[in-house]
């Protein structure tokens, strides 16, 4: 066997996201890295650095460890304490265990123990997740920061992910693994300390890019380094649509007249979003509903669909507002979709003449349906795709939009609609063409590490 063909057999990578398994749009992420790395490395093997370990192996890949060690953090914790890997586990507790028998032999010392012991519990609950990690990744040969909006600290503050990636990154050095962030986006960076440890985390990349020109302007606020990367569009736009299988539920139902597929957010609701509003979410549900009800009107059928679990029960509360009248005709005239993966939004989502959504994946994937998308925007990283894909005419903001905006940017659509479908099938494949330079780059760094590994071995 050839040494090139060694190096191919031996290629370990590990691919690091805050996903929990309930965002199908993080889930077309990391299926978009896979399938493209295999093509250019067949038998590489894929682990997971993420917030669910479970879902991870179910998934995606063959391997995975926990990205946080604990579970105290609001908005960003792992299922349960329990999930930390047993992976280097017994070598950090028995060290600890030393510690702390040599810490109760010192005068005075054994009641401040009691006072700081949730401070010396995090402490160890880190210092075992950081050996565990160590250990972890020391026979891999990348270690990348796959996507999405991970330059962000709402879902859990500056010692949420923010620090999980300055962590890692410092474990990659050690370890001696290439440290890659690829089309990642920024979102909320406002405290010193996030500042600080994503300046870091990107300094210790050997590779950078950035989801859109905004999200890289925001990197280089941080490391001037950054105003050399490049521009690579969300990871998902490369996923592989080819396998997604064709549906016809909601065209049979619809028997030839429009359909309307809807994917609302919860955004703001007390509870299941960081920052809450209850005013603004629920004149988002009343203005929705007022759609809706236009919509059933104009004889539309309407498919409910979502790509975030947060998501599921929206509808609900917004036909809970409406009279019974209402929700009978709805009843009558739609369908609610249960995607369990990524391709099931597609499947589903590409059977509508239009589509109404906020969250960025579900209009990225609507981009990939091909259909045309009225964007009801809750954060800059929509308004950038949105203007990225020449789409924003029919971009709106969730804290002013009205019912009305949205069925007139709808009419718009349908009547460019062919143009429309036109524009989005050469800019997916321009984005595709964009992206295969990176998964060439990214290939060829992990081919060679995993090379050195083997010559390493060899000369041993």
């Amino acid at each position: 066997m050839d040494s090139a063909a060694t190096v191919r057999r031996t290629v370990q990578i590990a691919l690091l996201t805050p996903y929990t398994g309930g965002n199908l749009g993080d889930a077309a992420i990391q299926d978009a890295m896979i399938a493209n790395l295999r093509q250019r490395i067949p038998n590489a093997q894929f682990s997971g650095i993420s917030l669910n370990n479970e879902n991870y192996l179910q998934r995606h890949g063959t391997r995975a460890y926990p990205i946080c060690a604990a579970s105290g953090v609001s908005f960003y914790a792992m299922p349960s304490d329990s999930a930390v890997s047993d992976h280097g586990k017994k070598r950090a507790q028995g060290f600890g265990a030393s510690l702390r028998l040599a810490l109760r032999r010192l005068p005075g010392v054994p009641s401040l123990i009691k006072l700081a012991k949730p401070l010396l519990q995090r402490a160890a609950g880190e210092l075992r997740h950081c050996l565990g990690g160590y250990r972890f990744l020391r026979d891999h040969d990348a270690l990348i920061v796959c996507g999405g909006g991970q330059l962000d600290d709402e879902w859990g503050g500056s010692f949420g992910h923010p620090f999980a990636l300055f962590k890692w990154a410092i474990l990659a050095k050690l370890a001696h693994v290439p440290f890659l962030v690829a089309s990642v986006g920024a979102g909320k960076i406002e405290a010193k300390a996030t500042r600080f440890f994503l300046s870091t985390m990107l300094r210790a990349a050997s590779y950078r890019s950035y989801r859109d020109k905004n999200s890289k302007r925001a990197a280089a606020g941080m490391l001037r380094l950054a105003e050399k990367d490049s521009v690579v569009p969300d990871l998902a736009f490369s996923a592989p649509v080819d396998a997604v299988p064709n549906s016809t539920q909601a065209c049979s139902l619809a028997v030839g007249r429009t359909i309307t597929a809807v994917s609302p957010i919860a955004y703001a609701k007390p509870g299941t979003w960081p920052s809450s509003d209850r005013d603004l979410y629920d004149r988002y549900l009343n203005e929705l509903a007022d759609v809706l009800g236009e919509l059933l009107e104009r004889d539309h059928f309407l498919v409910f669909v979502w790509s975030a679990r947060g998501d599921q029960n929206v509808m609900e509360e917004l036909v809970a507002r409406r009279d019974d009248n209402f929700k009978a005709r709805l009843l009558q005239n739609s369908c609610f979709a249960t995607p369990a993966n990524w391709k099931d939004y597609l499947s589903i989502v590409q059977e509508a003449d239009l589509l109404i959504a906020s969250r960025l994946h579900s209009i990225i994937l609507g981009f990939l349906a091909k259909v045309p998308v009225v964007a009801i925007s809750f954060d800059p990283k929509v308004d950038w795709v949105m203007q990225d894909a020449a789409q924003a005419d029919s971009l709106l903001q969730i804290r002013g939009f009205t019912a009305s905006e949205v069925l007139q940017a709808g009419e718009r659509l349908e009547f460019h609609r062919k143009e429309i479908v036109q524009h989005l099938t050469r800019y997916h494949q321009q984005v595709v063409e964009t992206s295969a330079s990176q998964y060439d780059a990214i290939a060829r760094m992990a081919i060679a590490q995993a090379g050195r590994r083997v010559a390493t071995r060899a000369g041993k």
